[in-house]
């Protein structure tokens, strides 16, 4: 499964322009006072205004090449980015997906995380840069129940189970592209906030073509 695009909202399109234009140098696509959007890769990240006293803020992450993530890690520092520590570690070793990952806070408060999928030998020549980042490998899904959540989403589009226990976490695709599900209220890793449901929209290479609404019309799971 592959995420082709993920809309998203803010309060303050302007600072998280600075932060992924100016300061990391993803590749600018459109910015005006309704909407930030740049390439990410192979996938498109769009931030649209929204005009009222909800802040959102989401999770998601960028794939990176298995062999350089301690040269991602050194280059974010290097931009005087501070990561997410958890009992004093700053980069986490998942064995049962074989990844290692780490995460850090955009501007707007999102929790952003770079991982190394070391199954996928996207292995590269290249020192990391910005041009490293491959596609968008996983969106959060907030929500009031896990399981019939993911039901619906194998259902029509077809989406598979690929880690999780189906009632507080679920990670349904594959490991070029997740979303992960996870309970209303729970906190994200490593050590965040708790997940909250604000409106996203996110586009899908599943070869269904529908639209389906989720979490009473606040997401939208397009695929095509």
């Amino acid at each position: 499964m592959f995420i082709k695009e993920i809309f998203l909202y803010t309060s303050d399109p302007e600072s998280l322009k600075k932060f992924y234009i100016d300061k990391l140098g993803f590749n600018l696509i459109n910015f005006s006072r309704e909407e930030l959007s740049f390439e990410a890769g192979e996938s498109i990240v769009r931030f649209i205004q929204i005009r009222d006293s909800v802040k959102p803020f989401y999770h998601f992450a960028f794939n990176i090449p298995s062999n350089i993530f301690l040269e991602a890690k050194e280059w974010i520092k290097s931009k005087d980015i501070m990561l997410i520590p958890l009992n004093g570690e700053d980069e986490f070793n998942f064995i049962s997906w074989n990844a290692h990952s780490f995460y850090f806070y955009d501007a707007a408060g999102n929790i952003v995380e770079f991982i190394a999928r070391h199954n996928l030998r996207n292995d590269t020549f290249k020192k990391f840069d910005i041009e490293s980042i491959i596609n968008v490998s996983e969106i959060g899904l907030p929500v009031k129940d896990v399981g019939n959540t993911f039901q619906l989403l194998n259902e029509k589009l077809s989406i598979p189970h690929f880690s999780g226990d189906m009632k507080t976490f679920e990670a349904a695709g594959n490991e070029d592209g997740l979303l992960i599900i996870v309970n209303e209220g729970r906190k994200w890793f490593p050590d965040c906030q708790e997940a909250e449901i604000f409106q996203l929209k996110i586009i899908l290479n599943t070869g269904a073509v529908m639209n389906l609404p989720l979490e009473d019309g606040k997401y939208i799971i397009s695929s095509a």
